[in-house]
C-alpha cells in the first residue's frame, strides 16, 4: 500500500467505518478528480462518480459534484446495509475489517458476498481466513472473458491488509 494511501486511511479512522471506505473508493474508482460524465468500466459497465454504477448511471449525463456526493453516499450505505445482512458477526468485527467487507461489497455486489465462501469463514468466526479470502476476488468479464483485472489485485490486496492487520491490539 503506498504511503499516501496509507495516511488516508489513518486519518479517515476517526471517522469510523464509512469514511475509511470513502478513501478506498476515492482511491481506487478514479483519479483525484470524481469522473462527471459516465464511463465503461473494464467490465463494460457504466459508472460515473467514484464507481456508482446502476440504473442512476445515464450515460451521456454530465453530473455535477454535489450529485455525486449523493449518489456515492446512497451506494455506500447500501453497500454498508447489504454486507451487515449477509456478515453476521459485522458488529464484533473492527472499523477496518468492517471497511474491508463494505469496500468488497460496494465493488463486487451483496450477491457475490453473499455466495461467497467468505462470508461462511466469517459468519462461522474464522475472520483471518475469511479476510484471506478477499485477495481470490480479482477477476471480471471482460468481452465475455473471465481476466485478472490490476487494479482488482491492488485494491483486494489492500482490503486483504486492513482486514488483517488494521485495529489490531
Amino acid at each position: 500500500m503506498n504511503e499516501i494511501l496509507r495516511s488516508r486511511l489513518a486519518k479517515a479512522a476517526a471517522g469510523g467505518t464509512l469514511a475509511i471506505v470513502a478513501v478506498l473508493q476515492s482511491h481506487f474508482e478514479s483519479s483525484d478528480r470524481r469522473p462527471l460524465v459516465p464511463y465503461l468500466d473494464p467490465a463494460n459497465i457504466w459508472t460515473v462518480c467514484h464507481g456508482v454504477t446502476g440504473p442512476e448511471v445515464i450515460p451521456g449525463k454530465t453530473y455535477t459534484t454535489a450529485e455525486c456526493e449523493a449518489l456515492e453516499r446512497k451506494h455506500l450505505a447500501i453497500a454498508e446495509a447489504a454486507t451487515k445482512r449477509q456478515i453476521v458477526v459485522y458488529d464484533r468485527l473492527n472499523p477496518f475489517q468492517q471497511a474491508a467487507l463494505v469496500d468488497f461489497t460496494y465493488n463486487a455486489g451483496e450477491g457475490n458476498l453473499a455466495s461467497s465462501t467468505m462470508r461462511r469463514l466469517f459468519n462461522s468466526g474464522q475472520t483471518d481466513a475469511g479476510c484471506r479470502e478477499l485477495i481470490k476476488w480479482v477477476k471480471s468479464r471482460v468481452n465475455g472473458v473471465l481476466i485478472t483485472l490490476d487494479g482488482l489485485v491492488d485494491r483486494r490486496s489492500v482490503e486483504m491488509e486492513l482486514c488483517l492487520t488494521w485495529g489490531r491490539k
